[in-house]
Order: C-alpha cells, then structure tokens, then sequence
C-alpha cells in the first residue's frame, strides 16, 4: 500500500478564455501539502490567470479546482479564509527573507507570534535551476499547502 500526502492543489481541466481569447486551455495540477510550488512559462502561458482561479479572483470557464479541500467556485469564501496571493514583486519589506515576510504577513492577519512563526517553517521547497534572465516570467511560490492552517488567535495581529 502506498500512502499519498493530501494534496494542497488540485485542478483537472481548468479552463478560461476572455472573449475569443484562451488564457487556460485545460490545466491538469496536483500539488502535495507541504510543498511550495513555483510556475514557470514564456509570458502569455497562462500562469497569472491560473494563479487567480485558484486564489478565486477569476473564475473558471470549465474544469474543477480545489483548494485545501475547498472548490473555488461552490467554496470561494473557504479558500479565501485560507489563501492569501502577492504578486512575485511585492513583499511587505525587501529587507526581510521570505520565510520573514510570511511570518509578518500572519501576525498581520490577526495570528499569535508562535502560530506565525511555525507555519512557515514546515515548507519544503523543490525547486528547479531558474530560466535565464529576459526568456521566462515566474510566478513563484504558486502554493505553499503547510502554511497556517488554523484560524487566527484574534481579531488583532498583538499576540
């Protein structure tokens, strides 16, 4: 018997077009909890408007997707309670790393200092060499399913 880790992301045949314009043609993904998971493509791939149906800004033409168990349509409001999307050039501050801002961002969002500070630490990353400079757009980390999973402590970020 083999055991599966939960998946985090899962979408089969998502699907979005803009008029006559396919933005998505069918997206198949399966992303494990726990992992952080990057999206690369040449500009116009669709990875943008991927990312926005699954943060349910955008909805689907057809396909499914669900989030952390939720679907994004029927369960937009549950996915949001749990998701939180920041463009690959914004951070709260460019002196912090990574791990840092996401600790920020959830004390930000009402968090305790413990709960804040372990959620980002059981992410793994896989990652693969980056495309040369000029030839690629990146929109990374597309998931991270191990971050904050419980609500927050209260209603204000002072813990």
């Amino acid at each position: 018997m083999t055991l599966h880790a939960p998946l985090a992301i899962e979408a089969t045949g998502l699907r979005k077009t803009f008029g006559d314009t396919t933005a998505v043609a069918g997206i198949d993904l399966a992303v494990p909890a726990g992992v952080v998971y990057g999206v690369l493509g040449p500009n116009g791939a669709g990875k943008t408007t991927t990312i926005r149906m699954l943060a349910t800004l955008v909805r689907p033409n057809a396909g499914t997707a669900r989030v952390l168990g939720h679907d994004v349509v029927t369960g937009a409001d549950a996915v949001r309670a749990q998701v939180s999307l920041t463009g690959q050039l914004a951070s709260v501050d460019e002196e912090l790393t990574g791990r840092e801002n996401l600790v920020l961002l959830g004390r930000l969002l009402g968090l305790r200092r413990g709960p804040a500070a372990s959620g980002p630490t059981s992410c793994s990353t896989r990652s693969a060499s980056p495309p040369p400079p000029g030839s690629w757009s990146s929109t990374t980390p597309a998931a991270c399913g191990a971050g904050w999973t419980s609500p927050p402590a209260s209603s204000s970020p002072r813990g």
